[in-house]
């Protein structure tokens, strides 16, 4: 079982002090900056799949490793420097010299080979050679000579660069080919980090890309590492006067790149933490300095490990489990196991190219999309591509884009060409496979024989309320072809009961959560939809499931996701779901929530493996949503109904103020259905229903009851919304926002004069998910639901 997610980001931040000879704290912000890069690329998720498969990965190349059957062979990566300036003479400042680079190199050659009589080599039975070298790339991408090997001089035209401007400015106009170069960049790091100090390097971990579906591979314009230029090089190899003490033996490089091939901090970045190497002994945080006696977490603690935040002068040790990671990463990984055939290194010869490609997915959807990336060795200048079943069928361009409109496996073939010749044909015969499934679909997990599942005690059910008190229950949906958004749900319930009255306005909150939680579990809720318990009676009855569609499409980014109920105890409601039988699911889908709040697969939890009866209504494209401000109303009153999905509305119903646009106002009489139908954009569902139950009674004033008097617009919606209060009450007035767990974010203090109060409310600053919008006036308190993209 894993415990810990890697992050996509992998940094260490080691601090200095403004005098050269004291070490200080060292820093990293590991979690912000995955936190960052996942905010601006949703669709890479999580990497439970990458850590799952690296693992198996590692156990193979051990078990050959044990058996004497993995044959050493030595890989070679190509390493190109860019060494960023602000117009300073060569060899001086930050323009550091030819030599300097060159001894960095050195060192990480010796580090990475385990090199006798070298700092980096360790008597311990576990030290590894980890059977990697990097030479400087003799050739530029045009395959033109380099002036200096592994050398690219860039004048920044500044003096100093923070993360920020790197990520966003140095690295994409500066990067060559990651899948050719393993990029470094040298850059003077002038970023003051808490505690005092700056930063002195970070990388970009290594990512799994040919998993099925959506690809899950990090940008290619910011994949590599950064160094401060005070920290690169050997200062025992060369009187280099920019380099400072602690940090002047090259071994920052050391243990970024160790990040880069997807190794973790030693102490696994918790307390007693695991880094999935099984022969570094835990420890309870990072070492400082060179405590060779440190015991913490009942060990003797390896803070000579390049992967611990030791001075470069202990550390000199990489472990075999470590070694069995990194040759993991580098099958596993498509954008390192590429730099292999890279050959920018060697000594070059006109040649004609090899031709060589790789997709981030073979299994596509009917009508979705492939986008191919070239890898061809010896600098092809132009390529032929033919795709058989694709449009287009054949292309010119290096690395095209192609849609697949018929289900089947088809032959890609490439033949590239330069001033020296052509390449032989490369063609791959049933590579791209095309699913009979299209842009629009309902998945379920249920195949098997409806059934309702009695607690063993008798006292509820297994999937509902139950005398364990669970909060909720939920189906998991690996979501294995890469859908994007999430239309609508069916839920068929085996069990639906309410005390003699109790059904009139009871509510059964249907959700939608990520599979971010552990082992997959539920994690953040994306969508919720109230649906009246009374449309769940009469469905039981009809034998039929309840059809639920979300007030919009909710955004799945291609990841797994959960659709479920939350259970709300109130006296005499009781409702339960349909599972197969025991036994007849074999993929432990089926979750619940315990009393204490903790997620449970029902196989570990219970000893049941079913599937729960739910359908999700998934897809490429869009449909029509439907929302209304109010679900129960009091004759007379307004509601509001909004669409989204389309951009030309119809509307049917009665009532109905307009039948055009994307927003109505409804006045039922009684309870009514609207229909909705879009077009104008090409839609997975055309129409949605939403229906206003109006309550028993005389109609009132348009002057809606206390329980109704606000009203947030749009709702979804950006964060930017507007509030209406309509109620006779007068005074002072307190405006808020909270989150789900009631924390306040947002507070304003107003006056109420007249019967409705209006503002303006941004809350575009906050992360997407769900809030509440509040109005306190007196005593009384109104809250509204809102959801911000």
């Amino acid at each position: 079982m894993l415990r810990l997610l890697l992050s996509l980001l992998v940094c260490a931040f080691l601090s200095t002090s403004v005098k050269a000879q004291t070490p200080v704290r060292q820093q990293c912000v590991t979690m912000e900056m995955d936190s960052l890069l996942r905010a601006k690329h949703p669709e890479l998720g999580t990497l439970n799949d990458f850590e799952r498969d690296l693992q198996l990965k590692m156990l193979e190349i051990k078990k050959k490793m044990q058996a004497g059957r993995l044959a050493a062979t030595v890989i070679t990566i190509p390493i190109i420097v860019h060494v960023v300036h602000n117009g300073e003479a060569i060899g001086s400042g930050r323009n550091i010299s030819l030599s300097q680079v060159q001894s960095q190199l050195a060192t990480l050659n010796e580090d990475f080979r385990r090199k006798v009589n070298t700092r980096g080599f360790n008597s311990n039975p576990v030290g590894a050679d980890i059977e990697i070298e990097f030479c400087p790339a003799i050739v530029n991408q045009q395959g033109q000579t380099i002036a200096e090997p592994g050398v690219d001089r860039i004048n920044g035209n500044r003096a100093n660069w923070n993360r920020n401007d790197i990520e966003g400015v140095l690295k994409p106009s500066s990067y060559w080919d990651p899948d050719k170069y393993y990029n470094v960049w040298v850059v003077d790091l002038n970023e003051p980090v808490a505690g005092g100090g700056s930063v002195l390097g970070y990388a970009q971990f290594p990512t799994q890309s040919n998993l099925p579906g959506i690809p899950t591979s990090a940008p290619g314009s910011t994949d590599g590492v950064v160094i401060d230029y005070r920290s690169f090089g050997n200062s025992e190899k060369g009187n280099f006067a920019t380099m400072r003490a602690t940090y002047n033996l090259g071994r920052t490089l050391t243990h970024e790149t160790g990040h880069w091939l997807g190794l973790r901090h030693i102490w696994g970045d918790t307390n007693c933490g695991d880094d999935f190497c099984a022969d570094t002994p835990p420890q309870a945080s990072e070492s400082r300095g060179c405590q060779p006696d440190r015991v913490t977490c009942g060990n003797r603690n390896m803070v000579q490990n390049y992967m611990d935040y030791s001075d470069d002068a202990c550390m000199n040790i990489f472990t075999l489990d470590q070694k069995a990671r990194i040759r993991a990463v580098m099958d596993v990984s498509p954008r390192r196991s590429s730099l292999l055939s890279s050959n920018v290194c060697g000594t070059q010869v006109a040649t004609k190219p090899v031709s060589n490609f790789r997709t981030e997915t073979r299994r596509v959807l009917l009508g979705g999309q492939v986008r191919f990336t070239d890898l061809s060795g010896g600098f092809p200048t132009s390529w032929s591509w033919t795709f058989e079943g694709g449009t287009p069928s054949t292309s010119n361009q290096q690395n095209p884009v192609v849609t697949y409109n018929q289900p089947g496996k088809f032959k890609v073939t490439l033949v590239t060409s330069n001033a020296a010749g052509q390449s032989d044909p490369l063609e791959r015969v049933e590579y791209i496979e095309v699913l009979n499934q299209g842009l629009c679909a309902e998945i379920t997990n249920f195949n098997g024989t409806p059934t309702v599942l009695a607690e063993p005690n008798g006292r509820g059910y297994v999937a509902g309320q139950n005398s364990k008190q669970s909060q909720a229950v939920s189906e998991f949906f690996d979501n294995s072809l890469g859908y994007s958004n999430l239309a609508g749900t069916a839920i068929r319930f085996g069990v639906a009961k309410a005390a003699k009255g109790a059904a009139t306005e009871a509510v059964v909150t249907v959700t939608v959560w990520n599979g971010r939680g552990f082992q997959n579990g539920p994690g953040a809720i994306l969508e919720q939809k109230d649906v009246p318990l009374k449309d769940i009676l009469n469905d039981v009855a009809a034998n039929r499931p309840t059809v639920v569609t979300f007030d919009r499409n909710v955004p799945l980014s291609g990841l797994p996701f959960h659709i479920g109920v939350t259970l709300p105890y109130v006296a005499g409601d009781t409702v339960a779901l349909v599972t197969t039988k025991n036994g007849e699911s074999l993929f432990a889908t089926a979750w619940r929530q315990n009393r204490q709040g903790n997620w449970l697969r029902y196989a570990d939890s219970l000893g049941l493996n079913v599937a729960h009866n739910v359908t999700a209504r998934i897809g490429m494209k869009t449909s029509v949503q439907v929302a209304a401000s109010a679900i129960f109303i009091n004759p007379g009153e307004t509601v509001t109904l909004n669409a989204r999905g389309a951009g030309i509305y119809n509307w049917s119903g009665a009532g109905l103020n307009t039948n055009l646009g994307p927003q109505v106002v409804a006045s039922p009489t009684q309870t009514t259905s609207y229909t909705v139908s879009g077009s104008g954009s090409d839609l997975c569902s055309t129409s949605a229903v939403v229906t206003v139950n109006v309550r028993a009674g005389t109609v009132t004033s348009n002057t809606p009851p206390s329980e109704q008097a606000l009203l947030v617009t749009p709702n979804p919606s950006d964060g930017q919304m507007m509030v209406s209060f309509t109620s006779p009450l007068r005074g002072a007035l307190t405006l808020g926002v909270r989150n789900v767990n009631g924390a306040e974010l947002v507070r304003q203090n107003h006056q109420k004069t007249a019967d409705t109060f209006q503002q303006a409310l941004d809350i575009r600053n906050v992360a997407g998910g769900f809030y509440f919008v509040e109005i306190r006036i007196g005593e009384q308190v109104f809250r509204k639901r809102v959801v911000k993209h």
